[in-house]
Protein backbone atom coordinates (compact mmCIF):
# COMPACT_ATOMS: atom_id res chain seq x y z
CA UNK A 1 0.00 0.00 0.00
CA UNK A 2 1.57 3.26 -1.15
CA UNK A 3 -1.13 5.83 -0.43
CA UNK A 4 -3.47 6.64 2.42
CA UNK A 5 -6.44 5.98 0.13
CA UNK A 6 -5.24 2.41 -0.38
CA UNK A 7 -4.71 1.99 3.38
CA UNK A 8 -8.24 3.16 4.19
CA UNK A 9 -9.93 0.96 1.60
CA UNK A 10 -7.77 -2.05 2.49
CA UNK A 11 -8.60 -1.59 6.20
CA UNK A 12 -12.33 -1.66 5.42
CA UNK A 13 -11.94 -4.83 3.39
CA UNK A 14 -9.65 -6.60 5.88
CA UNK A 15 -11.10 -5.51 9.25
CA UNK A 16 -14.72 -4.93 8.17
CA UNK A 17 -16.50 -6.17 11.33
CA UNK A 18 -13.66 -5.40 13.72
CA UNK A 19 -14.03 -2.62 16.30
CA UNK A 20 -12.37 0.55 15.02
CA UNK A 21 -13.49 3.21 17.50
CA UNK A 22 -14.49 2.87 21.14
CA UNK A 23 -16.24 5.86 22.67
CA UNK A 24 -17.98 6.34 26.00
CA UNK A 25 -21.27 6.18 24.05
CA UNK A 26 -20.77 3.15 21.77
CA UNK A 27 -18.36 1.18 19.63
CA UNK A 28 -18.03 1.51 15.85
CA UNK A 29 -16.76 -1.08 13.36
CA UNK A 30 -14.30 -0.37 10.57
CA UNK A 31 -17.17 -0.78 8.11
CA UNK A 32 -19.34 1.81 9.91
CA UNK A 33 -16.59 4.42 10.19
CA UNK A 34 -15.26 4.06 6.65
CA UNK A 35 -18.77 4.04 5.15
CA UNK A 36 -19.27 7.49 6.70
CA UNK A 37 -15.81 8.53 5.52
CA UNK A 38 -16.70 7.69 1.92
CA UNK A 39 -19.97 9.64 2.12
CA UNK A 40 -18.12 12.64 3.54
CA UNK A 41 -15.48 12.35 0.83
CA UNK A 42 -18.25 12.24 -1.79
CA UNK A 43 -19.71 15.45 -0.38
CA UNK A 44 -16.32 17.19 -0.32
CA UNK A 45 -15.80 16.23 -3.96
CA UNK A 46 -19.29 17.52 -4.81
CA UNK A 47 -18.53 20.97 -3.35
CA UNK A 48 -15.40 21.26 -5.45
CA UNK A 49 -12.52 19.75 -3.47
CA UNK A 50 -9.85 18.64 -5.92
CA UNK A 51 -6.47 16.99 -5.71
CA UNK A 52 -3.99 19.18 -3.82
CA UNK A 53 -6.58 21.45 -2.16
CA UNK A 54 -5.77 22.24 1.46
CA UNK A 55 -8.54 21.52 3.95
CA UNK A 56 -8.24 23.11 7.39
CA UNK A 57 -9.45 20.97 10.29
CA UNK A 58 -9.96 23.02 13.44
CA UNK A 59 -11.72 21.09 16.19
CA UNK A 60 -11.06 19.35 19.49
CA UNK A 61 -10.15 15.68 19.19
CA UNK A 62 -13.21 13.59 18.38
CA UNK A 63 -14.49 10.69 16.29
CA UNK A 64 -15.72 13.27 13.77
CA UNK A 65 -12.24 14.75 13.48
CA UNK A 66 -10.83 11.28 12.79
CA UNK A 67 -13.40 10.70 10.04
CA UNK A 68 -12.70 14.12 8.53
CA UNK A 69 -8.98 13.32 8.13
CA UNK A 70 -9.75 10.12 6.23
CA UNK A 71 -12.44 11.86 4.15
CA UNK A 72 -10.06 14.57 2.97
CA UNK A 73 -7.51 11.95 1.90
CA UNK A 74 -10.18 9.99 0.04
CA UNK A 75 -11.18 13.19 -1.77
CA UNK A 76 -7.54 13.81 -2.79
CA UNK A 77 -7.05 16.81 -0.52
CA UNK A 78 -4.31 17.80 1.92
CA UNK A 79 -5.25 17.86 5.60
CA UNK A 80 -4.19 20.91 7.61
CA UNK A 81 -4.99 20.04 11.24
CA UNK A 82 -4.73 23.16 13.41
CA UNK A 83 -4.74 23.61 17.17
CA UNK A 84 -8.23 24.87 18.03
CA UNK A 85 -6.77 26.71 21.03
CA UNK A 86 -4.25 28.70 18.99
CA UNK A 87 -4.07 32.40 19.74
CA UNK A 88 -5.67 34.57 17.07
CA UNK A 89 -2.35 35.83 15.69
CA UNK A 90 -0.99 32.31 15.18
CA UNK A 91 -4.26 30.99 13.77
CA UNK A 92 -4.41 33.90 11.33
CA UNK A 93 -0.81 33.29 10.26
CA UNK A 94 -1.41 29.59 9.60
CA UNK A 95 -4.64 30.14 7.67
CA UNK A 96 -3.11 32.87 5.52
CA UNK A 97 -0.07 30.68 4.88
CA UNK A 98 -1.98 27.47 4.06
CA UNK A 99 -4.92 29.20 2.29
CA UNK A 100 -7.35 26.29 2.83
CA UNK A 101 -10.19 25.97 0.33
CA UNK A 102 -12.53 24.68 3.05
CA UNK A 103 -12.34 24.64 6.84
CA UNK A 104 -13.96 21.80 8.76
CA UNK A 105 -14.83 22.89 12.29
CA UNK A 106 -17.55 22.95 14.95
CA UNK A 107 -20.23 25.58 15.56
CA UNK A 108 -18.60 26.98 18.72
CA UNK A 109 -15.48 27.94 16.72
CA UNK A 110 -17.23 29.20 13.58
CA UNK A 111 -17.43 32.88 14.52
CA UNK A 112 -13.83 32.99 15.75
CA UNK A 113 -12.58 31.56 12.44
CA UNK A 114 -14.73 33.89 10.32
CA UNK A 115 -13.41 36.93 12.19
CA UNK A 116 -9.81 35.84 11.69
CA UNK A 117 -10.12 34.54 8.13
CA UNK A 118 -13.25 36.04 6.49
CA UNK A 119 -12.66 34.33 3.13
CA UNK A 120 -13.03 30.89 4.71
CA UNK A 121 -15.64 28.48 3.43
CA UNK A 122 -16.73 26.72 6.59
CA UNK A 123 -18.37 23.31 6.85
CA UNK A 124 -19.54 22.23 10.29
CA UNK A 125 -18.69 18.70 11.32
CA UNK A 126 -22.01 18.42 13.19
CA UNK A 127 -23.83 18.81 9.86
CA UNK A 128 -21.69 16.59 7.66
CA UNK A 129 -23.84 13.48 8.14
CA UNK A 130 -26.89 15.41 6.97
CA UNK A 131 -25.05 17.23 4.18
CA UNK A 132 -23.55 14.02 2.83
CA UNK A 133 -26.81 12.08 2.65
CA UNK A 134 -27.06 10.54 -0.79
CA UNK A 135 -23.43 11.38 -1.59
CA UNK A 136 -21.59 8.64 -3.43
CA UNK A 137 -17.83 8.36 -3.39
CA UNK A 138 -16.25 8.26 -6.83
CA UNK A 139 -12.56 8.14 -7.63
CA UNK A 140 -12.20 11.63 -9.13
CA UNK A 141 -8.41 11.77 -9.12
CA UNK A 142 -5.48 9.43 -8.87
CA UNK A 143 -3.25 9.86 -5.82
CA UNK A 144 0.38 8.82 -5.87
CA UNK A 145 2.82 8.22 -3.04
CA UNK A 146 4.74 11.48 -3.57
CA UNK A 147 1.63 13.68 -3.30
CA UNK A 148 1.41 15.79 -0.15
CA UNK A 149 -1.09 14.31 2.31
CA UNK A 150 -0.71 16.65 5.27
CA UNK A 151 0.56 20.07 6.24
CA UNK A 152 1.60 19.86 9.88
CA UNK A 153 2.44 23.25 11.33
CA UNK A 154 5.36 23.07 13.72
CA UNK A 155 4.81 24.44 17.20
CA UNK A 156 6.90 27.52 16.47
CA UNK A 157 9.20 27.25 19.50
CA UNK A 158 11.65 29.59 17.75
CA UNK A 159 9.33 31.82 15.72
CA UNK A 160 6.33 31.59 13.41
CA UNK A 161 5.25 28.01 12.67
CA UNK A 162 6.16 26.43 9.34
CA UNK A 163 4.01 23.96 7.45
CA UNK A 164 5.76 20.59 7.19
CA UNK A 165 4.75 18.87 3.94
CA UNK A 166 4.26 15.16 4.58
CA UNK A 167 3.60 12.92 1.60
CA UNK A 168 1.42 9.82 1.44
CA UNK A 169 4.66 7.81 1.30
CA UNK A 170 5.93 9.56 4.45
CA UNK A 171 2.77 8.84 6.41
CA UNK A 172 2.23 5.26 5.23
CA UNK A 173 5.88 4.37 5.86
CA UNK A 174 5.90 5.85 9.37
CA UNK A 175 2.64 4.16 10.28
CA UNK A 176 3.87 0.79 9.01
CA UNK A 177 7.17 1.14 10.90
CA UNK A 178 5.28 1.92 14.14
CA UNK A 179 3.02 -1.11 13.67
CA UNK A 180 6.03 -3.36 13.14
CA UNK A 181 8.15 -2.14 16.06
CA UNK A 182 5.21 -2.22 18.47
CA UNK A 183 3.76 -5.40 16.96
CA UNK A 184 0.27 -3.87 16.81
CA UNK A 185 -2.60 -6.23 16.02
CA UNK A 186 -6.39 -6.33 16.08
CA UNK A 187 -6.13 -7.12 19.80
CA UNK A 188 -4.67 -3.69 20.58
CA UNK A 189 -6.55 -0.60 21.69
CA UNK A 190 -4.75 2.75 21.62
CA UNK A 191 -6.00 5.45 23.97
CA UNK A 192 -4.91 9.07 24.17
CA UNK A 193 -6.09 12.63 24.33
CA UNK A 194 -3.23 13.88 22.17
CA UNK A 195 -4.64 16.10 19.40
CA UNK A 196 -4.33 15.23 15.74
CA UNK A 197 -2.48 18.44 14.93
CA UNK A 198 0.24 16.69 16.94
CA UNK A 199 2.10 14.54 14.39
CA UNK A 200 2.88 11.88 17.05
CA UNK A 201 -0.77 10.89 17.48
CA UNK A 202 -1.50 11.44 13.77
CA UNK A 203 1.05 8.80 12.79
CA UNK A 204 0.56 6.33 15.65
CA UNK A 205 -3.24 6.46 15.91
CA UNK A 206 -4.67 7.65 12.61
CA UNK A 207 -2.23 5.72 10.39
CA UNK A 208 -1.17 2.97 12.80
CA UNK A 209 -4.73 1.83 13.43
CA UNK A 210 -5.74 1.31 9.80
CA UNK A 211 -2.40 -0.40 9.16
CA UNK A 212 -2.94 -2.96 11.92
CA UNK A 213 -6.68 -3.26 12.57
CA UNK A 214 -6.25 -1.99 16.13
CA UNK A 215 -8.94 0.09 17.80
CA UNK A 216 -8.89 3.65 19.15
CA UNK A 217 -10.36 4.83 22.44
CA UNK A 218 -12.00 8.27 22.50
CA UNK A 219 -13.19 10.02 25.63
CA UNK A 220 -15.79 12.76 25.25
CA UNK A 221 -14.45 14.45 28.39
CA UNK A 222 -10.70 15.11 28.29
CA UNK A 223 -10.81 16.40 31.88
CA UNK A 224 -11.75 12.88 32.97
CA UNK A 225 -9.06 11.28 30.82
CA UNK A 226 -7.72 9.09 33.65
CA UNK A 227 -11.13 8.21 35.08
CA UNK A 228 -12.35 6.94 31.71
CA UNK A 229 -9.38 4.67 31.00
CA UNK A 230 -11.03 1.45 32.33
CA UNK A 231 -13.96 1.97 29.92
CA UNK A 232 -11.67 1.18 27.00
CA UNK A 233 -9.30 -1.43 28.47
CA UNK A 234 -6.44 -0.03 26.35
CA UNK A 235 -3.25 -1.97 25.70
CA UNK A 236 -1.28 1.21 24.94
CA UNK A 237 -1.74 4.76 26.17
CA UNK A 238 -0.10 7.63 24.29
CA UNK A 239 1.06 10.51 26.45
CA UNK A 240 3.39 13.45 26.73
CA UNK A 241 5.44 13.95 29.94
CA UNK A 242 2.99 16.56 31.25
CA UNK A 243 0.15 14.03 31.15
CA UNK A 244 2.30 11.50 33.01
CA UNK A 245 3.05 14.11 35.68
CA UNK A 246 -0.69 14.74 36.08
CA UNK A 247 -1.36 10.99 36.39
CA UNK A 248 1.41 10.66 38.97
CA UNK A 249 -0.13 13.49 40.98
CA UNK A 250 -3.54 11.80 40.77
CA UNK A 251 -2.11 8.50 42.05
CA UNK A 252 -0.34 10.19 44.96
CA UNK A 253 -3.51 12.07 45.88
CA UNK A 254 -5.56 8.86 45.92
CA UNK A 255 -2.96 7.08 48.06
CA UNK A 256 -2.95 9.89 50.62
CA UNK A 257 -6.75 9.92 50.71
CA UNK A 258 -6.78 6.17 51.34
CA UNK A 259 -5.35 6.63 54.81
CA UNK A 260 -2.15 6.30 56.82
CA UNK A 261 -1.72 2.56 56.25
CA UNK A 262 -1.90 2.87 52.46
CA UNK A 263 0.50 5.81 52.53
CA UNK A 264 2.98 3.83 54.64
CA UNK A 265 2.80 0.86 52.24
CA UNK A 266 3.25 3.19 49.26
CA UNK A 267 6.34 4.82 50.76
CA UNK A 268 7.79 1.41 51.61
CA UNK A 269 7.17 0.21 48.08
CA UNK A 270 9.04 3.17 46.59
CA UNK A 271 11.96 2.39 48.91
CA UNK A 272 12.32 -1.25 47.84
CA UNK A 273 11.32 -0.88 44.16
CA UNK A 274 14.77 0.35 42.96
CA UNK A 275 16.22 -3.00 44.08
CA UNK A 276 13.53 -4.92 42.18
CA UNK A 277 12.79 -2.83 39.07
CA UNK A 278 15.87 -1.72 37.16
CA UNK A 279 16.61 0.76 34.40
CA UNK A 280 17.27 -2.07 31.94
CA UNK A 281 15.36 -5.14 30.79
CA UNK A 282 18.17 -7.43 31.99
CA UNK A 283 18.29 -6.04 35.55
CA UNK A 284 18.65 -8.79 38.16
CA UNK A 285 16.39 -8.07 41.16
CA UNK A 286 17.39 -8.55 44.78
CA UNK A 287 15.44 -11.61 45.97
CA UNK A 288 14.93 -10.37 49.53
CA UNK A 289 13.47 -7.05 48.34
CA UNK A 290 11.43 -8.78 45.65
CA UNK A 291 9.53 -10.74 48.29
CA UNK A 292 8.64 -7.48 50.07
CA UNK A 293 7.72 -5.88 46.75
CA UNK A 294 5.45 -8.80 45.79
CA UNK A 295 3.55 -8.49 49.07
CA UNK A 296 3.09 -4.72 48.56
CA UNK A 297 2.17 -5.35 44.92
CA UNK A 298 -0.80 -7.53 45.92
CA UNK A 299 -1.74 -5.18 48.74
CA UNK A 300 -1.48 -1.84 46.93
CA UNK A 301 -0.33 -1.89 43.31
CA UNK A 302 -3.14 -4.12 42.07
CA UNK A 303 -5.58 -1.38 43.12
CA UNK A 304 -3.48 1.37 41.49
CA UNK A 305 -3.08 -0.54 38.22
CA UNK A 306 -6.81 -1.31 38.07
CA UNK A 307 -7.33 2.37 37.22
CA UNK A 308 -5.68 1.68 33.86
CA UNK A 309 -7.68 -1.41 32.97
CA UNK A 310 -6.63 -5.04 32.92
CA UNK A 311 -5.01 -5.05 29.46
CA UNK A 312 -2.53 -2.17 29.69
CA UNK A 313 0.94 -3.11 28.45
CA UNK A 314 2.64 0.29 28.32
CA UNK A 315 2.54 4.02 28.03
CA UNK A 316 4.37 5.52 25.06
CA UNK A 317 5.74 8.99 25.80
CA UNK A 318 6.61 11.44 23.05
CA UNK A 319 6.53 15.13 22.19
CA UNK A 320 9.15 16.17 24.76
CA UNK A 321 12.03 14.72 26.76
CA UNK A 322 10.94 12.34 29.51
CA UNK A 323 12.54 12.73 32.94
CA UNK A 324 14.15 9.38 33.79
CA UNK A 325 12.88 9.62 37.38
CA UNK A 326 9.31 9.91 36.11
CA UNK A 327 9.95 6.89 33.90
CA UNK A 328 11.33 4.99 36.91
CA UNK A 329 8.33 5.96 39.05
CA UNK A 330 5.86 4.31 36.69
CA UNK A 331 8.20 1.33 36.30
CA UNK A 332 8.20 0.92 40.08
CA UNK A 333 4.41 0.70 39.96
CA UNK A 334 4.56 -1.95 37.25
CA UNK A 335 3.27 0.43 34.58
CA UNK A 336 6.08 0.70 32.00
CA UNK A 337 6.63 3.96 30.13
CA UNK A 338 8.54 3.59 26.88
CA UNK A 339 10.10 6.76 25.53
CA UNK A 340 10.09 7.67 21.88
CA UNK A 341 11.75 10.37 19.81
CA UNK A 342 10.69 12.13 16.67
CA UNK A 343 10.09 15.41 14.90
CA UNK A 344 7.40 16.56 12.48
CA UNK A 345 9.97 16.77 9.68
CA UNK A 346 10.42 12.98 10.03
CA UNK A 347 6.65 12.21 10.02
CA UNK A 348 7.48 12.11 13.05
CA UNK A 349 8.55 8.87 14.80
CA UNK A 350 12.27 8.10 14.59
CA UNK A 351 12.69 5.69 17.51
CA UNK A 352 10.84 4.15 20.43
CA UNK A 353 11.85 1.84 23.26
CA UNK A 354 10.37 -1.63 23.63
CA UNK A 355 9.30 -3.79 26.55
CA UNK A 356 11.51 -6.65 25.41
CA UNK A 357 14.82 -4.76 25.66
CA UNK A 358 14.07 -1.39 27.28
CA UNK A 359 16.74 0.96 28.59
CA UNK A 360 15.48 3.93 30.62
CA UNK A 361 16.95 7.26 29.61
CA UNK A 362 17.25 6.22 25.97
CA UNK A 363 14.89 7.08 23.15
CA UNK A 364 14.81 3.44 22.14
CA UNK A 365 15.40 1.54 18.92
CA UNK A 366 15.34 3.15 15.51
CA UNK A 367 12.33 2.39 13.32
CA UNK A 368 12.81 0.22 10.25
CA UNK A 369 12.47 3.14 7.84
CA UNK A 370 15.92 4.20 9.04
CA UNK A 371 17.54 0.79 9.22
CA UNK A 372 16.19 -0.53 5.91
CA UNK A 373 19.34 0.25 3.98
CA UNK A 374 20.14 1.43 1.35
CA UNK A 375 16.87 3.37 1.46
CA UNK A 376 17.13 4.60 5.06
CA UNK A 377 20.09 5.63 7.16
CA UNK A 378 21.27 7.80 10.05
CA UNK A 379 24.51 9.40 11.19
CA UNK A 380 25.86 12.08 13.53
CA UNK A 381 27.66 15.29 12.59
CA UNK A 382 30.15 16.48 15.21
CA UNK A 383 31.44 20.01 15.80
CA UNK A 384 34.50 19.35 13.62
CA UNK A 385 32.36 18.39 10.63
CA UNK A 386 33.01 14.65 10.92
CA UNK A 387 30.20 12.19 10.28
CA UNK A 388 29.71 8.77 11.78
CA UNK A 389 27.37 6.50 13.72
CA UNK A 390 29.90 6.26 16.54
CA UNK A 391 30.19 10.03 17.06
CA UNK A 392 28.36 12.45 19.35
CA UNK A 393 26.76 15.31 17.48
CA UNK A 394 23.76 16.45 15.47
CA UNK A 395 21.51 13.61 14.34
CA UNK A 396 21.05 13.37 10.56
CA UNK A 397 18.36 11.19 8.96
CA UNK A 398 17.68 9.82 5.50
CA UNK A 399 14.77 7.73 4.28
CA UNK A 400 11.13 7.36 3.33
CA UNK A 401 9.80 9.47 6.24
CA UNK A 402 11.84 12.62 5.63
CA UNK A 403 9.46 15.44 4.74
CA UNK A 404 8.99 16.83 1.26
CA UNK A 405 9.89 20.30 2.57
CA UNK A 406 8.36 23.37 4.20
CA UNK A 407 5.26 24.88 2.61
CA UNK A 408 6.11 28.29 1.09
CA UNK A 409 9.64 28.11 2.56
CA UNK A 410 11.93 26.46 0.03
CA UNK A 411 14.93 28.33 1.43
CA UNK A 412 14.26 26.93 4.91
CA UNK A 413 13.83 23.43 3.45
CA UNK A 414 17.25 23.70 1.83
CA UNK A 415 18.80 24.59 5.17
CA UNK A 416 17.58 21.47 6.93
CA UNK A 417 17.71 18.96 4.04
CA UNK A 418 21.15 18.79 2.45
CA UNK A 419 22.13 16.06 -0.01
CA UNK A 420 19.10 14.06 1.10
CA UNK A 421 20.01 14.27 4.80
CA UNK A 422 17.57 15.83 7.25
CA UNK A 423 19.50 17.86 9.83
CA UNK A 424 17.32 17.42 12.90
CA UNK A 425 18.91 20.12 15.07
CA UNK A 426 18.93 17.55 17.90
CA UNK A 427 22.21 16.30 19.30
CA UNK A 428 22.88 12.86 20.67
CA UNK A 429 24.59 9.53 20.13
CA UNK A 430 23.90 5.84 19.38
CA UNK A 431 24.99 3.09 21.75
CA UNK A 432 23.93 -0.51 22.28
CA UNK A 433 21.31 -0.24 19.48
CA UNK A 434 19.69 2.64 21.39
CA UNK A 435 19.36 6.30 20.45
CA UNK A 436 20.16 8.93 23.08
CA UNK A 437 19.16 12.57 22.62
CA UNK A 438 21.13 15.23 24.53
CA UNK A 439 19.33 18.42 23.53
CA UNK A 440 18.65 20.98 20.84
CA UNK A 441 21.62 22.28 18.92
CA UNK A 442 19.83 25.61 18.49
CA UNK A 443 19.34 25.95 22.26
CA UNK A 444 23.06 25.64 22.89
CA UNK A 445 24.37 28.10 25.48
CA UNK A 446 27.96 29.25 25.05
CA UNK A 447 29.53 30.80 28.15
CA UNK A 448 32.27 33.39 27.99
CA UNK A 449 34.73 30.71 29.04
CA UNK A 450 33.91 28.86 25.82
CA UNK A 451 31.92 26.06 27.47
CA UNK A 452 29.08 24.71 25.31
CA UNK A 453 26.04 23.66 27.33
CA UNK A 454 22.76 22.02 26.39
CA UNK A 455 20.30 23.56 28.87
CA UNK A 456 17.74 20.75 28.62
CA UNK A 457 19.49 18.23 30.85
CA UNK A 458 20.03 20.85 33.57
CA UNK A 459 16.38 21.90 33.29
CA UNK A 460 15.28 18.28 33.61
CA UNK A 461 17.33 17.91 36.80
CA UNK A 462 15.72 20.98 38.35
CA UNK A 463 12.19 19.88 37.42
CA UNK A 464 12.61 16.93 39.76
CA UNK A 465 11.83 19.30 42.64
CA UNK A 466 8.26 19.40 43.95
CA UNK A 467 8.74 23.15 44.46
CA UNK A 468 9.61 23.88 40.81
CA UNK A 469 6.94 23.86 38.09
CA UNK A 470 9.13 24.67 35.09
CA UNK A 471 12.59 25.98 34.23
CA UNK A 472 14.40 27.92 31.55
CA UNK A 473 18.18 28.04 31.92
CA UNK A 474 19.87 31.16 30.51
CA UNK A 475 23.43 32.45 30.24
CA UNK A 476 24.45 32.67 26.58
CA UNK A 477 27.41 35.06 26.43
CA UNK A 478 27.63 35.23 30.24
CA UNK A 479 30.26 34.04 32.69
CA UNK A 480 27.75 31.75 34.43
CA UNK A 481 24.45 29.98 33.99
CA UNK A 482 21.24 31.17 35.65
CA UNK A 483 17.82 29.56 36.06
CA UNK A 484 14.46 31.23 35.45
CA UNK A 485 12.00 29.28 37.61
CA UNK A 486 8.24 29.04 37.93
CA UNK A 487 6.47 27.46 40.90
CA UNK A 488 3.23 25.45 41.26
CA UNK A 489 -0.01 27.33 41.98
CA UNK A 490 -0.07 26.25 45.64
CA UNK A 491 3.01 28.42 46.30
CA UNK A 492 1.45 31.62 44.93
CA UNK A 493 0.82 33.01 48.43
CA UNK A 494 4.35 32.38 49.72
CA UNK A 495 6.56 35.46 50.21
CA UNK A 496 9.00 35.87 47.31
CA UNK A 497 11.97 36.16 49.66
CA UNK A 498 11.13 32.85 51.33
CA UNK A 499 10.58 31.22 47.95
CA UNK A 500 13.98 32.41 46.72
CA UNK A 501 15.72 30.85 49.72
CA UNK A 502 13.86 27.57 49.18
CA UNK A 503 14.46 27.49 45.43
CA UNK A 504 18.16 28.31 45.71
CA UNK A 505 18.51 25.43 48.14
CA UNK A 506 16.72 23.10 45.70
CA UNK A 507 18.90 24.20 42.78
CA UNK A 508 22.04 23.61 44.83
CA UNK A 509 20.84 20.17 45.91
CA UNK A 510 19.75 19.01 42.46
CA UNK A 511 22.90 20.18 40.65
CA UNK A 512 25.47 19.05 43.24
CA UNK A 513 26.63 16.25 40.93
CA UNK A 514 27.24 18.56 37.95
CA UNK A 515 30.55 20.17 37.02
CA UNK A 516 30.91 23.78 38.28
CA UNK A 517 30.11 25.56 34.99
CA UNK A 518 26.85 23.57 34.64
CA UNK A 519 25.51 24.78 37.98
CA UNK A 520 23.26 27.88 37.85
CA UNK A 521 24.86 30.63 39.92
CA UNK A 522 21.54 32.26 40.82
CA UNK A 523 17.82 31.97 40.18
CA UNK A 524 15.12 34.34 38.95
CA UNK A 525 11.49 33.73 39.86
CA UNK A 526 9.17 34.45 36.91
CA UNK A 527 5.45 34.06 36.20
CA UNK A 528 4.24 30.64 35.10
CA UNK A 529 4.45 29.81 31.43
CA UNK A 530 1.11 29.40 29.64
CA UNK A 531 -0.25 28.51 26.21
CA UNK A 532 -2.36 31.69 26.36
CA UNK A 533 0.61 34.09 26.45
CA UNK A 534 2.55 31.85 24.01
CA UNK A 535 5.38 31.07 26.44
CA UNK A 536 4.24 27.43 26.03
CA UNK A 537 3.57 25.73 22.73
CA UNK A 538 0.37 23.72 22.38
CA UNK A 539 2.34 20.65 23.49
CA UNK A 540 3.62 22.41 26.61
CA UNK A 541 7.18 23.04 25.44
CA UNK A 542 8.80 26.28 26.58
CA UNK A 543 9.04 28.89 23.85
CA UNK A 544 12.33 30.46 24.86
CA UNK A 545 12.05 33.45 22.58
CA UNK A 546 8.59 34.26 23.98
CA UNK A 547 9.83 33.98 27.57
CA UNK A 548 12.67 36.31 26.59
CA UNK A 549 10.12 38.70 25.09
CA UNK A 550 7.78 38.60 28.10
CA UNK A 551 10.46 38.71 30.78
CA UNK A 552 13.18 40.52 28.80
CA UNK A 553 13.54 43.64 30.92
CA UNK A 554 13.39 41.67 34.16
CA UNK A 555 16.05 39.20 32.96
CA UNK A 556 18.29 41.96 31.64
CA UNK A 557 18.12 43.80 34.97
CA UNK A 558 18.75 40.55 36.85
CA UNK A 559 21.86 39.77 34.78
CA UNK A 560 23.20 43.30 35.20
CA UNK A 561 22.80 43.03 38.98
CA UNK A 562 24.64 39.69 38.82
CA UNK A 563 27.58 41.47 37.20
CA UNK A 564 27.06 40.02 33.75
CA UNK A 565 27.74 42.00 30.61
CA UNK A 566 26.24 40.10 27.75
CA UNK A 567 26.21 41.16 24.10
CA UNK A 568 22.92 39.35 23.55
CA UNK A 569 19.97 41.60 22.77
CA UNK A 570 17.46 38.90 23.70
CA UNK A 571 16.80 40.33 27.15
CA UNK A 572 16.51 44.02 26.34
CA UNK A 573 13.01 44.06 24.85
Amino acid sequence: MKTLKECILKAREKYKKGIFVKSTLRNYTYDEIIEKVLKWAGYLTKIGIKKGDRIGIITPKSVEQLKSLYAVWMAGGIVVPINENSREAELKFILEDATPKVILTISSLEEKIKNIYPEARIVLLEKLDELSKGSIYREECETNSEDTGALIYTSGSTGNPKGVMLTHKNLVSNGKSIVNIKKLTTDDCLYSILPYWHSFSLAVEVIGSISSGSSLGFTENSKNFVGNIPLFNPTIILAVPRILEIIKGSIEKQVKNAGAESLKSYEKLLQVAPFVKGDRFDFIPNEEYRQIYDILDKKLLVKIRSVFGENLKEFISGGAALDINLQRYFGYLGIPVMQGYGLSEATPVVSVDSLEDYCYGSSGNLLEWLTDQPFGDFTFLDELGNRGKDLKGELLLKGSCVMKGYWNHRDESAKVIKDGWLHTGDTGYYKGRKLYISGRKTNMIVLKGGENIHPEFIENELKKSDFIDDVMVIGDGCKNLYACLTVPENYDGVHEGELNILLKSEVKRLTSHLVPYQKPKDILLVSRFTVEDETYTGTMKVRRHMVNKREGKKIHRFLEEAGEKTDSGDFKN
